[in-house]
């Protein structure tokens, strides 16, 4: 794609691989940055003019049911998770400031994190709640989705089940099962020395993003 001053800047805070902004990314018109470490990092990251839309998927760690207080190697930190989570809300708002007038400026946000997660507790009710099997991924890994963004149809498949050493059709409890579903980026296991167990459990289902980005392109 060849970026211009013309395209539609899109901002995916904390994305990782980039899979939410995958399909922003391979569509022309649009200016895709990924705001990530190692390179760059939403705590100093001040936004450019005339973004149009973000997306957000700031880490769960702290903000887990599964994280056990007692064996953790560190202690659940939620005033340092909710650090990263404002700093992406201060690029939303730092946006927003600049038009905030509907259909002008930021046409869409949205911010990412489990529904079963401690997040609900500090932003509230999510905007959308979701499992990937819905977006036509058969697994389930139930996602609370925060902003204001039209909602993705729904293609609704068959979760899997698994009989090898997982009797379970959830994603997070058999995500080696669950590989095929998942393209991770050649070099980014090394570049960002995370396990491959990690990263992909941290992807955005590729049907659901699709299908927000047909709902909000």
């Amino acid at each position: 794609m060849n970026n211009t001053n013309d395209n539609k800047i899109i901002l995916d805070l904390c994305g990782g691989t980039g899979s939410w902004s995958k399909f922003y990314k391979d569509n022309d018109g649009y200016d895709v940055r990924v705001i990530t470490l190692p390179d760059y990092d939403v705590l100093t990251y001040e936004p450019p003019k005339n973004v149009y839309g973000i997306l957000a998927a700031p880490p769960c760690t702290m903000f887990s049911i599964a994280r056990n207080d007692k064996t953790a190697k560190k202690p659940r930190d939620l005033k340092g998770g909710m650090k990263i989570v404002n700093a992406c809300l201060r690029i939303i708002h730092t946006c927003l400031y600049e038009n905030y007038r509907v259909g002008q400026g930021l046409h869409f946000w949205a911010l990412e994190n489990p529904y079963s997660g401690y997040l609900k507790r500090f932003l509230g009710k999510p905007a959308l709640v979701f499992d990937p099997y819905e977006y036509g991924d058969p697994y389930t890994k139930k996602t609370a989705i925060w902003g204001e963004f039209k909602e993705p149809k729904k293609h609704i498949v068959k979760p899997r089940e698994y009989q090898h050493n997982c009797g379970s059709r959830d994603f997070v409890s058999c995500v080696e099962h669950f590989a095929d579903l998942k393209q991770i980026p050649e070099g980014y296991l090394e570049k960002t020395g995370l396990s491959k167990r990690t990263v992909l459990r941290s992807m955005t289902p590729l049907g659901f993003a699709k299908a927000f980005y047909e709902a909000n392109k």
